[in-house]
């Protein structure tokens, strides 16, 4: 009999532990979901800086601005984002002290785990509870991602400085001008080279400080730093629902 009992209380435990937290498929499907989401408003964003090239000749957006960007975004942005939602912010139970018996064991608010948990945990029903904190941090993230490779003093800025310099001065490029022309003219050409390469680089550097408002701005704001709102990368409807999804 003794036995019987232990093994109710055993299955009874393992069974409420079943929807405590998003885990597993939950995690990956949710973080998977906004970064589709931000595809389009990240795409727009590249194509707009790449059509602001000096001296711009081309049809369509230049696949050396956006291709190393995109490339090293892709390659890191899964890990990333799914750490700054779920261990950083949204993580455990929700269980809390029952009010009316203080001094027995923690239960489960009304609405937890879900549909509408008032209480930050690592429930589908707490993401949706707070999901404007959720969907700001998801843009930060993002945001921030993307702002970090448009900086100077990475691999990917540096790769997209030599093609941007290589590409402005024509198909030899600044730095093929200055190896040709100096020798033949004596180095007097040398300086105003130089001058010119620095101008273009001070031209990159301003178009990649870009990056930032401009995201803001696809994503509904007005590029002035004001995150609240942000309607183009809300999708508060498809994705509470989508969350709800998950047990």
């Amino acid at each position: 009999m003794r036995l019987v009992i232990i093994l109710s209380v055993i299955l009874f435990t393992s069974m409420s532990a079943v929807v405590t937290a998003c885990e597993g498929q939950c995690i990956v499907g949710i973080t998977n979901a906004f970064l589709s989401n931000y595809s389009h408003p990240i795409i727009t964003v590249l194509r707009e800086m790449a059509n602001i090239h000096p001296d711009h000749r081309h049809s369509s957006p230049p696949d050396f601005l956006i291709k190393p960007i995109l490339s090293s975004y892709r390659k890191d942005a899964y890990t990333r984002l799914e750490h700054a939602i779920f261990p950083s912010y949204f993580h455990g139970k929700c269980q809390q002290k029952d009010p009316r018996n203080p001094n027995g064991p923690h239960v489960n608010p009304p609405g937890c785990p879900n549909p509408d948990c008032p209480v930050v945990c690592g429930t589908p029903g707490s993401l949706v509870h707070f999901y404007p904190r959720l969907r700001y941090i998801v843009y930060n993230e993002t945001r921030y991602h993307l702002q970090t490779l448009a900086t100077p003093g990475n691999k990917v800025y540096e790769e997209v400085e030599r093609n941007f310099l290589k590409e402005a001065g024509g198909s030899g490029g600044a730095g093929h001008r200055r190896r040709d022309l100096a020798p033949a003219i004596g180095g007097t050409m040398l300086p105003r080279i130089r001058r010119q390469e620095q101008a273009l680089k001070e031209k990159l550097r301003m178009m990649m400080r870009q990056v930032s408002p401009r995201l803001e701005k696809a994503c509904g704001g007005t590029g002035t730093g004001n995150v609240r709102g942000l309607q183009k990368c809300s999708w508060d409807s498809t994705m509470k629902g989508y969350i709800l999804s998950f047990p």
